[in-house]
C-alpha cells in the first residue's frame, strides 16, 4: 500500500504550522509566530514529537520537550511550566486520514445527503444526545450525510467540514441506534465526498474516545498522529 497519504499529511501540517517539512518527522521545538497557542504533534513513526509555540516561550518548550517521555507527560509538564499563561488544554486528539486507496466504499446505499429541510432533524438529534457528545461530534451543519428511520428520525449523521483547507469529518449517532454500524456508513459517505475535493480527508477524535476511533478505522482512516493544544492567555 502506498504511503502517499502520509506525505500529503506531512505537507499539510508543515504548511499549517509553517515549519520545515523535515520537522514533522524529526520533531523538536519550533517557533510559530502566527499562532497564539502552544501545541504538540506526535506523528506515528516519527523520530520525536514536534513542539511549537510563540518565540518567547522557546526556552521553556525546549526544557519540557527534552525531559518528557510520552505525550501525556509532555502535556502535563508544559501546562505546569506555563502556569497562569495556560488557559486550557485541548486533547490529546487522534488524527487519521483516508484516501482513495483506503476509504470504505460498501454499505452506503442507505445514506443520503442532507438538505436544508433536514436541519430540523439534525437539531432534534442534537437535543437527544448528551451535551458533551454533541459538542465533541463536530456535526455543525451542511454538507452532511445521514441515515433516517422510517419515521424520518435522523439516526446517524456525518458532517463534512473544512479546517485550513482540509476536509474533516464529524459524526454523531442517536443513542438508541448505536452498535448497528450506522456511523461507519455515514462517515464513509462523507469521506467519499471530501475526496472529490482533496487527496486525503481528516478524522479527529479525542484519544480517550475509542468508539469514535474505531469508527474511523473501520471507515478506512489510518492513524497519522496524536496532538494537543494549550490555549494561552
Amino acid at each position: 500500500m502506498t504511503d502517499d497519504w502520509r506525505l500529503y499529511a506531512d505537507d499539510w501540517w508543515s504548511d499549517v504550522l509553517r515549519v520545515p517539512r523535515h520537522a514533522i518527522r524529526d520533531g523538536g521545538v519550533h517557533a510559530t509566530h502566527h499562532l497564539d497557542h502552544v501545541g504538540v504533534i506526535s506523528v506515528r513513526e516519527a523520530v520525536a514529537p514536534l513542539v511549537y509555540g510563540p518565540p518567547e516561550l522557546l526556552p521553556l518548550l525546549h526544557a519540557k520537550w527534552s525531559n518528557a517521555a510520552t505525550l501525556p507527560m509532555l502535556a502535563r509538564s508544559l501546562s505546569d511550566g506555563l502556569g497562569s499563561r495556560a488557559r486550557r488544554v485541548l486533547g490529546p486528539a487522534w488524527y487519521g486520514y483516508t484516501d482513495a486507496t483506503s476509504v470504505a466504499v460498501s454499505d452506503i446505499d442507505s445514506v443520503r445527503a442532507l438538505e436544508e429541510r433536514d436541519l430540523a432533524a439534525l437539531d432534534a438529534l442534537h437535543q437527544q444526545t448528551p451535551t458533551a457528545e454533541r459538542e465533541e461530534s463536530g456535526t455543525t451543519g451542511l454538507p452532511a450525510f445521514g441515515i433516517f428511520g422510517d419515521d424520518r428520525q435522523l439516526l446517524a449523521v456525518a458532517c463534512l467540514g473544512v479546517w485550513n483547507d482540509m476536509p474533516t469529518i464529524g459524526v454523531l449517532t442517536h443513542p438508541s441506534a448505536r452498535g448497528q454500524g450506522l456511523a461507519r456508513r455515514v462517515v464513509a459517505a462523507a469521506a467519499q465526498q471530501g475526496l472529490r475535493h482533496r487527496t486525503v480527508v481528516q478524522y479527529r477524535a479525542r484519544v480517550r474516545n475509542t468508539t469514535s476511533i474505531s469508527v474511523a478505522q473501520r471507515s478506512g482512516f489510518r492513524h497519522y498522529c496524536d496532538g494537543l493544544v494549550i490555549d494561552l492567555v
